[in-house]
């Protein structure tokens, strides 16, 4: 609970300063272009520094680098607001503390996904996995409009509440006893090989390979899916202050639905949690091409939203119960990494294919590429052998000793 509470603060203040970021730079700079070049430096670390954080990450003590994270980030986003508040800011130090954001981000996201394990009770993961999806969620409902109010009170303000944001996460850290890791006794390689060991762990386990690449297959289409929307509503004349309530009626259903998902998740296998949902996608996206009021598509977009966090909640749990501990940040990173991946290009293939072809024809083909990854999904064999159980009884499982999964 120290560690949850404390990153539900610093994910609110995230969320804010994503939102002050542009409007700032659009303040001083009055060039969209520039605002999309700081939103790359934050973003772009994660495909650059994924892979030696986690081997890092796993060298080093992990309660220490997420202070040192979280410390640094403060420091980063503090510089922004004293240099408003001397009228000395320059777009490069924007830059800068943004990369310096979002490099951060990577090393402490690693340490705390590879952490869990540690701090979390077994046969309490499920739960606690369900409760940082209502973290994302949450924040992403609350931070936005928080931002943009804080950012009309003074340029320096959201940056100032998020710099004290990561200094609340690190009381939090400094306040848990347990450790973050167990000992380690194996003799340190060359960094590379040690990365390879964790992308080699993961790529030898089928059933987590296949999850990871049909990860990475599908969360183009999220992002592609969320500009369509932004799209078609502005298209069809929504006010901003209507787009960020479309967004927010979608964040509230996976919020809502992060309350829920232990419950189906231990009622349902993790293979069966895997295989539906590309399935739900595949039935819900395509009313988005029919759709032009903001709050009829928010509403929808929230039910696909809604199931979200189980697959989170199922995975991740059972890739953290099995994974051994000294691999744990390293074969994590490499789980993100696959999963992200994906994500610039869908970005890019949605702008395309808006400007080229529409909006309604755009949600159509996401559509089609969402129903060919269910039919895939139903028809892969690894996903299909899968493990029949529960992440909750795996988990516990592996906590007491008990058998591993095939691999």
């Amino acid at each position: 609970m120290l560690l949850w509470s404390g990153q539900v603060v610093s994910a609110v203040g995230s969320e804010i300063t994503y939102v002050a970021y542009p409007l700032l730079v659009l303040a001083l700079t009055h060039s969209p272009a520039k605002a999309g070049l700081t939103g790359f430096c934050v973003t772009v670390p994660w495909l650059l520094f994924t892979l030696p954080a986690g081997a890092l990450v796993d060298r080093w003590d992990r309660k220490r680098v997420m202070i040192a994270a979280d410390a640094g980030r403060a420091l980063a986003l503090a510089s922004v607001a004293v240099a408003l508040w001397l009228d000395r800011l320059t777009f490069v130090q924007i830059l800068i503390a943004a990369a310096i954001e979002g490099t951060l981000f990577v090393f402490f996201f690693v340490g705390e996904r590879a952490a869990l394990r540690n701090v979390v009770p077994a046969e309490q993961m499920t739960t606690a996995m369900a409760q940082n999806e209502a973290r994302f969620f949450g924040a992403s409902l609350v931070g936005s409009p928080i931002g943009g109010a804080l950012f009309g009170l003074g340029r320096a303000v959201p940056f100032l509440v998020d710099a004290i944001s990561y200094l609340a996460s690190t009381v939090g850290l400094l306040l848990i006893r347990k450790q973050f890791q167990e000992e380690r006794t194996a003799a340190r390689r060359p960094l590379h090989l040690e990365i390879a060991e964790g992308f080699s762990w993961l790529w030898r386990h089928r059933f987590l390979r296949a999850c990871s690449l049909m990860r990475s297959a599908s969360l183009p289409v999220t992002f592609a899916t969320i500009l369509s929307m932004i799209v078609i509503a502005e298209k069809h004349g929504a006010s901003p202050g209507q787009v960020g309530a479309m967004l927010g009626i979608a964040a509230g259903g996976g919020l809502l639905g992060s309350f829920v998902t232990p419950a189906i998740v231990r009622r349902l296998s993790i293979r069966a949690i895997v295989v539906a949902s590309p399935w739900l996608q595949a039935l819900v996206l395509p009313w988005l091409a029919f759709l032009t009021n903001p709050f009829a598509l928010g509403a929808v977009l929230a039910v696909e939203w809604f199931f979200a966090p189980c697959w989170d909640s199922a995975v991740v749990v059972y890739r953290l119960s099995v994974v051994p501990d000294a691999l744990q940040a390293r074969v994590q990173s490499v789980a993100g990494l696959l999963a992200m991946a994906g994500a610039p290009l869908g970005a890019l293939v949605g702008g395309f294919l808006l400007e080229n072809v529409g909006g309604r024809a755009t949600i159509l083909a996401l559509s089609g590429w969402t129903l060919a990854l269910a039919i895939v999904s139903t028809a892969s064999r690894s996903l299909r052998e899968g493990p029949t159980g529960d992440s909750h009884r795996d988990a516990a499982g592996k906590a007491d000793g008990g058998p591993k999964p095939a691999v």
